[in-house]
């Protein structure tokens, strides 16, 4: 078995108050019916609850029913899994719900009465991979483990130590090592949102609030951000939706707050936010202690002090942006098409989910950006100083989370060992990390001198995985250990004596002394010469090709043998549980250090892709401009390899600010939008850049909108989608926010999406000075007259060929130039796709009459019409949109 349940807790039951458990059960519908179960046995289930009890003609369960379901009505919302013997065993509805859900057997179980129950079960050694297939189908699991041994004719003492939820995670092998694993708690006081989050896993814990008429926008941005696995929602009913089809379309799970898991009370201010703020921060964070202690993990202590932070220090990044510009997670079928897969070359987990955080948050503070670059700047000068810090990271186990696991008691023996082994690195790595830029962060790694060696000196050096399977403490830790374990191998010298002196004595050469743990040391005899068993020969078994005896001296070493064993487990316990305590004393300073060896991984692992790819360190500016000679797309420029062309890019903050971009079909147009995005969070989180040479002005939001899908579950088409966006960018875009457009207004007719992609394009234009960075690609080529009346926009081209020899067919040169094209390539590139060859002449045949007619802008002179009525448009704001 694992790190679930009592191979890794502390044994202790979980104790509940208030409501009934975990996230609370759906309200009963009072509505039971009645069922014939496997066996004939006849169920009453209560709807809502997923309670099971089972009638017999006596009225009566054997006492392990009553047991299980005396438990089982504690924990109405979770599927109750018991230990009984070498088995995790469920009952009644459970069974059939974990039958479905493993695909294992269901059979049934006498429950007392002659009735007789559905059963289902799995073995304990394998109940870790069966729990993560539990859990990633957002079931809730109740763990009841035996709290003693158990003895013949007794029943056992069961009751759950944990709770397991998707957000609750706390062992490595349900756990993804490089990524975070958030449960999240959203609640609402008056005008205010507070949304809080924590990771159980490394006991990380914030809490941020919103308010204004913005404040439900923000906090579902922000939720989206955090991508939890669970969420709590302590908000009013009829305001939850928004709320829960955010959780939910990231295939987490939702629940509400027990009763009494919060209150209202109001508590000190937190600094930097409102009175109305504070309180439902307060709130949110109640709603995370309370589920916590719901799921047995413990309330306030199970994790660290809240640190609160504004979203505003942060560049926001919305949800349509982060999956844009895959920035963690990949939209196509290859995984590491991400950037957080390009630049992640960290050997720590610590260190991988913390660069995925700052991918997601990048900064917007230049000072602080700046102490970052100087902190990869001084590994990427110095390449044996990075190979060595990495060389000793990658020998560090994950602390964070081992710390976690030790502040909560649920360690195992190989648990210590690994901290030991990542204590032995400290020292090494605080030594490479003595330079200017990295000082302070070499600093934050604490010294254990005591606890390293108190550790040594404790455990054997390969501790088993599980303390119940003994030999884990040394036996100089402890002079009573040292007289048991000497007691039980001077037995077993004995043991080996005696089976020489039988075989002497009875001239038997093949007598043997064995062990087995259903009949203890026998001595075995073959049937060939079992006659000559010696008269004090007492027979213990009758075996099919021989006798096993045993004799008064065997007897007697049996029990000495036994009581050591017992005897020597008992003491490895006591000793195990003194030493948790007393590293745990240690557990605020283990996670100090554990956060210092992240930052030293990231700042390495950003120093190597930087070394290795020819990456450069930008310039950051607080103008809001770039400058970007020869740039490349971090994530294209791996997968394609030397082949990737290099692009430059040049905006201003007066002119030169709004870029339309037109060009063939597959010139490029895309790659080069994102490259800008991607190039300016990679600057902001500290890292240097592919290019030659970047100037880059630090960026408060960045908006893309780029490719759109239908949501058939929400009845959204591709259009409507494509606008809703567009509206949020009009509607939160500020003077520093970077705007990535990418063919707005195809999904519709050609007239209404020139129409709309120009209105757009004229909002922006009308905001003057207020007016963001711009990048729009467009096949609309009409637009690229709008350089003609205002000055910020500059057009660019991707460039392209027909090639003659190839009946035209458009070589592409992925190089952006000053300028504009009017050819899309759109024909070239059916056919070079596939499409008949029939299909391609009549589209050119159609294309040559249709560029015989009066033009577009002609037709429908839309743009000089909306150029003239812009100042009509009141500023930021677009009837259409709102």
């Amino acid at each position: 078995m694992g790190n679930v349940g009592n191979g890794a807790g502390d044994g202790r039951a979980c104790r509940r108050t208030g409501d009934a458990g975990g996230p609370p059960a759906p309200a009963a519908r009072g509505r039971r019916h009645t069922r014939r179960g496997t066996g004939g046995a006849r169920h009453r289930r209560t709807r809502g609850f997923g309670l099971t009890a089972v009638t017999t003609k006596e009225n009566r369960r054997s006492p392990l029913f009553e047991q299980y379901f005396g438990i089982k009505a504690r924990y109405p919302e979770a599927i109750l899994i018991m230990r009984v013997g070498d088995f995790y065993e469920a009952y009644g509805d459970d069974a059939e719900t974990i039958a479905r859900a493993l695909q294992i057997a269901l059979t049934s179980k006498e429950s007392g009465g002659g009735e007789r129950v559905a059963m289902a079960g799995v073995p304990y050694h394998a109940l870790d991979g069966y729990l993560a297939k539990l859990v990633r189908q957002r079931h809730v699991v109740a763990l009841a483990e035996q709290l003693e041994a158990p003895v013949p004719n007794k029943l056992t003492r069961r009751d759950v130590v944990r709770v397991v939820t998707p957000g609750t995670l706390l062992e490595e092998s349900l756990l993804p090592s490089s990524a975070n694993n958030f449960l999240t708690a959203v609640a609402m006081l008056g005008e205010a949102l507070a949304v809080a989050h924590a990771d159980v896993s490394t006991g990380e814990l914030a809490v941020t609030a919103f308010a204004g008429d913005s404040a439900q926008e923000d906090a579902l941005a922000e939720l989206a951000r955090l991508s939890p696995a669970e969420a709590v929602l302590d908000i009013p009913f009829d305001q939850r939706e928004p709320f829960a089809q955010v959780v939910e379309q990231q295939g987490a799970r939702v629940t509400q707050p027990g009763i009494g898991a919060v209150d209202g009370r109001r508590r000190d201010p937190l600094a930097g936010f409102s009175l109305e703020e504070s309180a439902a921060m307060h709130r949110a964070l109640d709603a995370l202690y309370g589920f916590t202690a719901r799921s047995c993990l413990g309330g306030v202590e199970a994790l660290r002090a809240p640190r609160t932070y504004r979203a505003q220090t942060f560049m926001v990044i919305d949800p349509a942006s982060r999956r844009n510009l895959e920035l963690t997670k990949a939209i196509g079928s290859n995984p590491k098409a991400t950037l957080l897969a390009t630049v992640d070359r960290c050997r720590t987990g610590m260190g991988s989910r913390l660069l995925a955080r700052w991918l997601l948050a990048p900064l917007v503070e230049r000072e602080r950006i700046v102490e970052r670059q100087a902190a990869v700047a001084a590994l990427v000068e110095e390449y044996p100083r990075r190979a060595a810090l990495q060389e000793h990271l990658e020998r560090c186990y994950d602390l964070e989370r081992l710390g976690q696991r030790l502040r909560m008691r649920r360690t195992g023996p190989r648990d210590l060992a690994a901290l030991l082994r990542t204590l032995e690195r400290l020292e090494p790595v605080r030594a490479q990390a003595q330079v200017p830029a990295l000082a302070e962060t070499a600093r934050r790694i604490e010294r254990f001198d005591d606890l390293q060696h108190d550790l040594a000196q404790t455990l054997v050096e390969e501790p088993p995985a599980n303390l119940a399977d003994g030999g884990v403490i040394r036996p100089g830790a402890s002079d009573d250990l040292a007289e048991c374990i000497a007691l039980r191998t001077g037995a077993r010298e004995r043991i080996a004596a005696l089976e020489e002196r039988e075989r002497a004595r009875t001239g038997i050469k093949s007598l043997k002394v064995k062990y087995t743990n259903a009949f203890g040391y026998a001595i075995e005899i073959g049937a060939a010469h079992a006659d000559s068993a010696p008269d004090d020969y007492i027979r213990k078994q009758t075996l099919t090709n021989g006798q096993r005896f045993t004799t008064p001296e065997l007897k007697e070493l049996e029990l000495a043998i036994s009581s050591a064993q017992s005897r020597q487990l008992r003491l490895e316990e006591a000793l195990y549980a003194q030493l948790v305590e007393r590293s745990a004393a240690h557990a605020e300073r283990l996670m100090t250090t554990a956060e210092a060896l992240a930052h030293l991984d990231v700042y390495a692992s950003l120093a190597q892709a930087a070394g290795e790819r020819g990456y450069v360190r930008p310039r950051i500016v607080e103008e809001s401009r770039m400058a970007v000679v020869d740039g490349r797309h971090p994530v294209v420029e791996v997968l394609l390899g030397e082949r990737f062309v290099p692009n430059g890019l040049r905006i201003d903050e007066g002119e030169h600010r709004f870029l339309i971009l037109t060009g063939p079909n597959m010139g490029g147009k895309s790659t080069f939008l994102r490259q800008a995005a991607l190039l300016t969070v990679l600057a902001q989180i500290g890292s240097y850049v592919p290019a030659h040479q970047a100037e880059i002005g630090v960026v408060d939001r960045i908006f893309t909108r780029i490719g759109a899908g239908d949501d058939l579950a929400s009845g959204q088409s591709t259009f409507y989608l494509e606008m809703a966006e567009a509206a949020h960018i009009l509607r939160r875009c500020t003077p520093r926010s970077l705007v990535v457009v990418d063919e707005i207004g195809r999904g519709t007719g050609t007239v209404d999406g020139l129409a709309i992609a120009q209105a757009i394009c004229e909002y922006l234009l009308g905001m003057e000075a207020e007016t963001p960075i711009v990048l729009f690609a467009t096949h609309f080529h009409e637009l690229v007259e709008l350089a003609d009346e205002w000055p910020r926009v500059t057009n660019y081209h991707v460039t392209a060929i027909e090639h003659p020899q190839r009946g035209g067919e458009p070589v592409f040169s992925h190089r952006v130039l000053p300028g504009s094209t009017d050819r899309s390539f759109g024909i070239e590139v059916a056919r070079m796709a596939g499409l008949p060859a029939s299909v391609v002449e009549r589209a050119r045949s159609l294309a040559d009459e249709l560029l015989g007619r009066t033009p577009l802008e002609r037709a429908v002179p839309l743009r000089k019409n909306l150029a003239r009525e812009r100042a009509g448009v009141p500023r930021r704001q677009l009837d259409f949109f709102q």
